[in-house]
This record gives C-alpha cells, sequence and structure tokens, in this order.
C-alpha cells in the first residue's frame, strides 16, 4: 500500500516522492527512489528509521553516491540522505578532527589543510562523502582512511553508539562498518605547513587526473584489485575491453577498470559490460573480478 505524504508529517526533514536517484550518484544513473528523505538531525533519523522497520520498509543510506549502481527501476522504501547540515560537521580539537560522515571527502580535506592539518592528502580526487570513504576503507595507492580513524558513531539497529579503533575492522577496500549508519568520525591528522598540504593535495589530484577518466560521470574503479596477480584495469585490458561500448556506457580508453557514463547510459548499459567483462577475464584468466562498486534497487 502506498505511503501518503499525510502518514509522514512526524517527519521533520525534506520528504520527495519518486526522485530520480540519477541525481544523486555520481554515474548520474538510476531509477526513482520511492521516498527520498534529508533528515534534519540524529532524532529524526532515528524517527524515520523506527517507522520504517514498524512498517516493514526498506532503508538506504546514501552520501555522495560515488559507488553506487542504482537499477533502473529505482528503489522501493526509503532513501534516507546525509547531506544535510546536522551531517556535515567539522570541529578540530588539536590534531583531531570530529567531522560528520555527510561531508564529502573534498570538504574535509580543504577545511583540514585551511587549520594545517594533513595525512589525507592521497585522498584528493575521491568524490564521495566521509562515510562512503570509511565503509570502503578509501585510499590511493597504499595507503588508507582506516590507518586514522579514533573512533566512529554509528547506528547499529535502532541504537546510537560509538566504536573505538579497535572495534573496527578495516580491510583492502572495505569494512565492517558497511551494515550501519555512520553518523560521524574521530580522526587523527599530522599538523604540517598549510601550503605543502595544499600543493601535495593539488599533485594527488594531477596524478589521477592524468590517469585516471574524471571528464565523464562514473563511479571511479569498478571492480576490486585481485590480489597476487595483476591489477583489475591490466586483466580488463588483455581481455580488450579498453573502449568497448554498450548502449551509453562504455569501458573507459584512459583507464580500463573505470566505465564511463558517455550519456543517456542505462543501469542495463553497465550491468552488461560488468557482465562481460567478469565471463571473459575468468575464461582466459581464471579470475574472478569482484566489484567495488554496490549495486541496489531493480535492474
Amino acid at each position: 500500500m502506498p505511503v501518503k505524504k499525510e502518514d509522514l508529517k512526524f517527519i521533520k526533514g525534506v520528504v520527495k516522492f519518486e526522485e530520480p536517484m540519477a541525481r544523486h550518484t555520481t554515474f548520474r544513473i538510476g531509477g526513482p527512489a520511492e521516498l527520498f528523505v534529508y533528515p534534519s538531525d540524529d532524532g529524526d533519523l532515528l524517527n524515520i528509521l523506527r517507522y520504517a522497520s514498524e512498517h516493514k520498509m526498506g532503508t538506504f543510506i546514501i552520501g555522495g553516491g560515488s559507488k553506487l549502481l542504482v537499477g533502473d527501476r529505482g528503489i522501493r522504501g526509503f532513501v534516507i540522505s546525509l547531506n544535510a547540515p546536522a551531517f556535515n560537521k567539522l570541529v578540530f580539537d588539536g590534531e583531531y578532527a570530529s567531522a560528520g560522515c555527510g561531508m564529502k571527502v573534498s570538504e574535509f580535506l580543504k577545511k583540514a589543510a585551511a587549520e594545517g592539518l594533513g595525512g589525507l592528502e592521497y585522498l584528493a580526487g575521491i568524490p564521495g562523502t566521509l562515510g562512503g570513504a570509511l565503509m570502503m576503507n578509501a585510499g590511493w595507492p597504499t595507503k588508507a582512511i582506516g590507518d586514522r580513524v579514533e573512533e566512529v558513531t554509528l547506528i547499529r539497529g535502532l541504537d546510537r553508539e560509538t566504536l573505538g579503533k579497535n572495534d573496527i575492522k578495516f580491510t583492502y577496500r572495505g569494512s565492517n562498518l558497511g551494515d550501519f549508519l555512520l553518523i560521524s568520525a574521530k580522526i587523527r591528522l599530522d599538523r604540517k605547513p598549510k601550503e605543502g598540504i595544499e600543493a601535495e593535495i593539488n599533485r594527488n589530484f594531477e596524478k589521477k587526473r592524468q590517469t585516471q577518466d574524471l571528464c565523464y560521470p562514473s563511479v571511479g574503479s569498478v571492480f576490486l584489485n585481485p590480489s597476487g596477480t595483476m591489477p583489475a584495469w591490466q586483466l580488463i585490458e588483455k581481455c580488450g575491453f579498453r573502449g568497448v561500448s554498450e548502449g551509453g556506457a562504455k569501458v573507459s580508453e584512459k583507464h580500463a577498470n573505470f566505465i564511463i557514463n558517455k550519456g543517456k547510459a542505462t543501469a542495463a548499459d553497465v550491468r552488461k559490460l560488468i557482465d562481460e567483462i567478469q565471463k571473459k577475464v575468468f575464461k582466459e584468466h581464471q579470475i574472478v573480478l569482484k566489484l567495488e562498486v554496490k549495486t541496489i534497487g531493480d535492474f
């Protein structure tokens, strides 16, 4: 039974019905979210989660949408965006930063640099939010954000709690935080000259610009690098997929582990490329390429 507008009067934040997810992902792909919500604060967020639980409705939390492929038929239930002021707060205390997980990584780096605090310059060019970076343990090439996390405040079930660094397990492009809703994090930084931090951020961004296709909508790397063998992009290239297109989706000429949206690409286009790449890489190299991108919704 469809949810009516009057049923959601308890929500203090903004509610949108049948909101196109293409507006909220870096891929610029995705069908409508049945209910897209910007909670006003933690209390509002918990009330939404309780309502969803009581009415047996699905919930999905979105940050910057940088590692998401949303199905063309969209998502039923609630899509909850943390791109709201309550989840973008940032406080510095000595060499520590307490930041809302809805804050964009680029904004965090910029504000930390202004305070003369660095240590995460290698994240320059990552388009997502701090929460997404924590869940994915974002990094490049050998360092990762998890190395600097002191604690994370999150919602587990319908309870708010804080995990210390010893309770958090970070792995290569992953963590044990994926099942939780991340609210904020305390991160250890290094005191450095402001000019040096900004210069390193610019250098790292330029390296990515030269080696990665940042001119078209994408999710960045689509596949995880398999251990003990060549990187994913090289396997994909050896299988002849560089530059291959399917509808509006194309394997980047610049970086074979990027699938780009040339314009009007559908989730089905991307999924077909993904399936073809995985099948051929396995056939020719006996390696299963695992996805770095998360697929959600109805395809």
